[in-house]
């Protein structure tokens, strides 16, 4: 089946199957360290979620220290709080909260990414044929508006920002995004290798043939960080683990490494500025907003080019302990 230029195979249409009553239909994974704050607005807004209390279980995994702040689980839903004091990799926690899921949808929020009241409802709808291996969200403003915050999230999500159209996608959000359990099921011991990167996730979903879409209706605020310091330093520590991944799974020799840590730098920020701008100048207002996030948006890639190089040609070193840092330990604009 062809939709939107994307392969569907029907093969990967799985047939909606009847839960068992006691198990939810959808289960959000959630990584807690020391942005207590942010993170208890999270919690809060699934608190507030319109959909039924069996619906929904929320899966909380806290690496913050002994003394650290106790967040407010919410009542109303099914909690899972999984206590992991210090520090390990992203990839690795990410995939450990997963495993603990039970919802036929594992939905994946970061602790600076509050849900709308409809979130969790809307999600539920968007995988309501079976069909559909990932779903993506769209993203609005979560910090208090200003210009800084409206250009940070036309960097981190200018692709998926909300009002744009729904339906089937080459690539979705990265760390914001659901995926069907029975596919993660399947992906076995390579999710937890790759899921540090949501986008190798998500080309290996495809290779396979299944389908994934972006949900117009799902909705979610996403808080940005407050310096150009630290935007720029995550994106160069999560696009050098994307090219260190690239490259192994290439099997790429040390010419081709190298041929590919010059040729980025030069050539993918302006291809991504390209591209961000093919997706905004066609809403309204997007053409003006597009030239006022240029200032943030431009260093940005910048930073995330010459991580991918050093991943091309360094491999990963330390870049997931140093990703998890400015991840889940660096302040974010309430």
């Amino acid at each position: 089946m062809l939709e939107g230029g994307i392969v569907v195979s029907e093969s990967c249409m799985k047939p909606k199957e009847e839960r068992p009553s006691d198990e939810p239909v959808v289960s959000v994974v959630m990584l807690v360290d020391t942005s207590r704050e942010n993170a208890q607005v999270v919690l809060d807004a699934l608190e507030r979620q319109t959909c039924e209390a069996g619906v929904m279980e929320i899966v909380v995994l806290d690496m913050g220290e002994a003394g650290a702040e106790p967040l407010r689980m919410p009542e109303r839903y099914r909690v899972k709080l999984l206590r992991r004091p210090g520090k390990e990799y992203w990839r690795v926690a990410r995939a450990r909260a997963a495993r603990e899921a039970k919802g036929e949808i594992v939905a994946f929020l970061e602790d600076h990414c509050r849900p709308e009241p409809e979130w969790a409802e809307e999600l539920v709808a968007a995988y309501g044929d079976g069909r559909w291996a990932a779903v993506g969200y769209v993203f609005k403003n979560g910090s208090r508006d200003s210009w800084w915050s409206r250009a940070c999230l036309a960097t981190d999500y200018g692709v998926f920002m909300h009002p744009r159209e729904g339906g089937v996608a080459p690539f979705l959000s990265g760390n914001n995004v659901s995926y069907a359990r029975w596919f993660l099921e399947e992906l076995g011991e390579a999710f937890e290798k790759e899921v540090v990167v949501d986008y190798n996730v998500q080309q290996r979903l495809l290779a396979s043939g299944h389908g994934m879409k972006v949900a117009s209706r799902v909705v979610a605020a996403h808080c940005c960080y407050g310096s150009l310091v630290a935007l720029c330093a995550a994106n160069y520590e999560y696009v050098r683990i994307l090219g260190a991944a690239r490259a192994g799974a290439a099997g790429w020799g040390v010419a081709m490494r190298v041929l590919r840590a010059v040729v980025a730098p030069v050539l993918v920020p302006p291809l991504r500025v390209w591209r961000l701008g093919r997706e905004m100048v066609g809403r309204p207002g997007g053409w003006r907003r597009y030239v006022s996030a240029l200032p943030v948006v431009y260093p940005v890639y910048v930073a995330a080019a010459m991580g991918e190089a050093s991943g091309y040609v360094w491999g990963v070193g330390d870049a997931e302990g140093r990703f998890a840092h400015w991840e889940l330990n660096t302040a974010r604009i309430p």
